[in-house]
């Protein structure tokens, strides 16, 4: 088989078997675990439900960037209504779970403002600083930006996240949007 042939096969082979083993990946194309996209930064699976949803979402993403600065692209966040939804993307327990920088997934007890502005911190974090630097910096800064940040109305989270909270609030508080992206930028 010539060269040419195998590279071929293994283009084809590889998205497919991707989409088909590594759940999150749906996220790229998320009409392929049922849901409808209405905008490219918007999909669910019971239209329905659509009202609510994009209200969740344009209330959290305007209260995020009041706190940040602006997201330059919005982020996709995929709302389940139903359980076996959000199985489809290969989550379980989660109330939301960003994937890296392409977008969020919201579980149906995820509905909540507070999640949604968690998650779009994430997003945010991702954009500004990349999906690696992200992966590799302390969770005291990713998760306790996050959980500080978002409102949650929890006065005291499971470890370890209380703790990457309280570390955070210490450290990073008392600064707002562009300070605290430059803050950031030092400690990722």
């Amino acid at each position: 088989m010539k060269l040419s042939k195998v590279i071929g096969l293994f283009l084809l082979i590889v998205p497919i078997a991707a989409f088909a083993f590594i759940k999150p990946i749906k996220i790229i194309v998320p009409e392929i675990a049922g849901v409808i996209c209405v905008e490219k930064w918007l999909c669910i699976d019971d239209v329905n439900k659509l009202e609510s949803a994009y209200l969740l979402y344009e209330r959290a993403l305007k209260e995020i960037e009041e706190k940040l600065t602006s997201i330059n692209k919005k982020p996709k966040v995929v709302f389940c209504s139903t359980q076996s939804c959000f199985s489809k993307f290969g989550f379980e327990n989660e109330a939301a779970k960003s994937i890296g920088s392409l977008g969020v997934v919201v579980a149906p007890r995820g509905w909540k403002r507070h999640y949604i502005k968690h998650e779009l911190i994430h997003q945010w974090q991702s954009e500004k600083f990349g999906s690696i630097s992200i992966w590799l910096a302390p969770k005291w800064v990713t998760e306790g930006m996050a959980y500080s940040l978002s409102d949650d109305p929890r006065r005291m989270l499971s470890e370890p996240f209380q703790g990457y909270r309280e570390k955070y609030n210490k450290k990073f508080n008392r600064l707002l949007g562009h300070q605290l992206e430059v803050a950031l930028s030092n400690e990722i």
